[in-house]
C-alpha cells in the first residue's frame, strides 16, 4: 500500500474511533487533505498509463474541463533530450522539491528524488524501495545534509533519458529516474542508503522483480 493509502486508512480509523468531536473534525481535515494528494497520485498514474482526461473525468463524475483545469500541470509536454517524462515522474519531482523545502535544504539533490518517488507510491519504483527497506519516514530521518558534489536533478534526469532509450521506451518513467539516482556518482543517494543499511543492489533486484507497470499497457 502506498504512503498516502496507509495514511488515509490510519486517519479514517482515528476519526471514527475518536471520542472527542473536535479531535475527530481535526482528523477529518487532515484526511481530506490526504485524499486530495491520493487523488492527484491516481490521476498521474492514469495519465501515465495512457488514459485521457475524458476517461478520468468519467471515472470521477465531473467534466473533462474540470479535470484538465485541476491537473493540467501533470500533462505538460516539456521534453528532455527529445523525451517526455511521464506525469508520475513530474509528480515525483514536485514531491522531491517539497521534501527539500520542508528540510530547509539549499538545493534539491538526487536523494530528494528518492523521497519523491516514495511519495508517489508508483507500482515499480516506490514498491522496489519499500521492498528493500527504504520507507519514507526512515528516509526522511536518514536524509544526509549538504550538497551532492555537483550532481543534481538535471544530471539524474539526463541519465534517466539514456536508461529509457536503452530499454526501448518512448517516455521517461519513474523506474528510469530511480535507476539513474542509484547510479554511480550520486553521493547523497549513497549516503542515504548507507544510513538506512540498504544496499543499492537490493533496490535494483526488487525493481527487476517488480511486475510490469501501467505504462507497459497503454490504452488506445
Amino acid at each position: 500500500m502506498s504512503v498516502s493509502g496507509q495514511r488515509i486508512c490510519r486517519l479514517a480509523e482515528e476519526a471514527a474511533d475518536s471520542p472527542d468531536p473536535e479531535r475527530a473534525l481535526e482528523t477529518l481535515t487532515l484526511l481530506r487533505e490526504e485524499l486530495g494528494e491520493f487523488e492527484r497520485q491516481q490521476v498521474a498514474r492514469a495519465l501515465t498509463s495512457g488514459r485521457s482526461f475524458g476517461l478520468i473525468a468519467t471515472a470521477m463524475g465531473v467534466t473533462r474541463q474540470a479535470v484538465h483545469r485541476r491537473f493540467k500541470d501533470l500533462a505538460r509536454h516539456r521534453r528532455l533530450s527529445g523525451m517526455a517524462p511521464t506525469p508520475e515522474v513530474r509528480l515525483a519531482v514536485d514531491y522531491a522539491g517539497a521534501e527539500a523545502k520542508a528540510q530547509g535544504a539549499q538545493a534539491l539533490v538526487p536523494a530528494h528524488l528518492v523521497l519523491g518517488i516514495l511519495r508517489t507510491g508508483d507500482r515499480r519504483g516506490a514498491a522496489a524501495l519499500t521492498a528493500a527497506g527504504a520507507d519514507l519516514e526512515r528516509c526522511r530521518q536518514a536524509m544526509p545534509a549538504g550538497r551532492d558534489d555537483g550532481h543534481g536533478l538535471r544530471a539524474v534526469l539526463a541519465e534517466a533519458v539514456q536508461d529509457a532509450r536503452r530499454r526501448g521506451r518512448e517516455q521517461i518513467e519513474v523506474e528510469h529516474v530511480l535507476r539513474a539516482a542509484l547510479g554511480d556518482g550520486h553521493a547523497s543517494v549513497e549516503a542515504l542508503l548507507s544510513g538506512l543499511g540498504v544496499a543499492r543492489e537490493q533496490v535494483l533486484e526488487a525493481l527487476d522483480a517488480a511486475p510490469a507497470g501501467d505504462a507497459d499497457c497503454l490504452e488506445t
